[in-house]
């Protein structure tokens, strides 16, 4: 009877582990998400060149917060501006390869 019930905790354990992955993960992109990036991290993530960035500013094409001489880019200023400069795919139905 003991191994059923190590088999048993073992068992729950593993779901355990898995729901804290789970969650983890979870919480790990909502902080990416609400975090407000400086122009090293949008540099960063984006793989731009500081002065790309810099001509984006001055074009207003992302929005940004100065506080002193600090930039910041909160989270809607990015989605806003992929959102303004997404372009759409198109979707191809799938060739049969013998056609």
């Amino acid at each position: 009877m003991k191994s059923n019930d190590l088999a048993f905790n073992l068992k729950q354990l593993k779901q355990s582990v898995k729901q804290l992955r789970a969650e983890i993960k979870t919480l790990k992109q909502k902080q990416l998400d609400d975090e407000m990036w400086d122009s090293s991290d949008v540099i960063r993530h984006w793989k731009i060149s500081p002065r790309t960035l810099a001509s984006w500013r001055a074009e207003k094409k992302i929005g940004y917060v100065q506080v002193g001489n600090k930039i910041w880019y909160p989270t809607e200023a990015r989605k806003a501006f992929l959102d303004q400069h997404e372009v759409p795919g198109e979707i191809r139905e799938k060739e049969e390869p013998w056609n």
